[in-house]
């Protein structure tokens, strides 16, 4: 029987890109349950990498919004956070963890946190950050509405679109956030990477591809 159209347009998978939704060993909501060791060394070391950026980028104003030590502390908490969870929820391990079925022994506040309209909710940061270093409290108001409204849009799209709908809606917060609603000078990067985190990132689903050591656990 000659093979079909369908069978001729077939793609071959290359060896590296094979999936699995398996994982298992000590909850980790920050960089994915079962993250193997190059995916926590990414993940962390990205977090600390882009918090020591802003820090130095903040020390370098003439004017710094972080000016107090509980001030300097908080702006790193945040930066680790919100930079480093960007590229957290882009990894593999976090698409395995946050996108699969809420499960029994993943605990009740992962079971809670596996709802992206939920972990968007708990991101008051824009209203956090001026409240702490300044800036417009109406603008911070007006970001956490439009990122709820993102989340909503793109879970609502079919998913075959979703990633690109996340990165129009992206772009629009990067170039707005400086250009049309700032939080206050020295805060332009906080509203993109928080849609680079949340509306990309976190609420695209996408299928995770396994590291040959995961393969080989997953058809143990």
């Amino acid at each position: 029987m000659p093979p079909t159209a369908e069978a001729r347009c077939r793609v071959p998978h290359p060896a590296d890109a094979q999936l699995t939704w398996h994982y298992s060993g000590r909850t980790d909501g920050l960089v994915g349950t079962g993250a193997t060791g190059a995916e926590r060394a990414l993940g962390y070391g990205s977090a600390a990498v882009l918090t020591l950026v802003i820090l130095s980028a903040d020390l370098l104003r003439a004017d710094p919004v972080a000016q107090a030590g509980w001030q300097v502390a908080l702006l790193a908490l945040f930066a680790f956070d919100i930079a480093g969870g960007a590229v957290a929820n882009m990894l593999n391990s976090c698409k395995r963890l946050y996108h699969s079925p809420p499960r029994p022994e993943d605990g009740a506040v992962l079971r809670a946190l596996k709802n992206p309209r939920l972990f968007t909710a708990l991101h008051v940061h824009p209203l956090l950050i001026v409240w702490a270093f300044g800036g417009s409290l109406a603008h911070a108001a007006i970001w956490y509405l439009l990122l709820q409204v993102a989340v909503w849009g793109v879970l609502a799209a079919p998913l075959y679109l979703r990633r690109a709908f996340a990165t129009a809606v992206s772009m629009l917060a990067i170039i707005g956030a400086p250009l049309v609603l700032p939080l206050g000078g020295g805060l332009d990067w906080v509203v993109p990477a928080l849609f680079v985190k949340l509306v990309l990132a976190h609420a695209v689903r996408e299928e995770p591809y396994a590291a040959p050591s995961q393969l080989a656990v997953s058809s143990a």
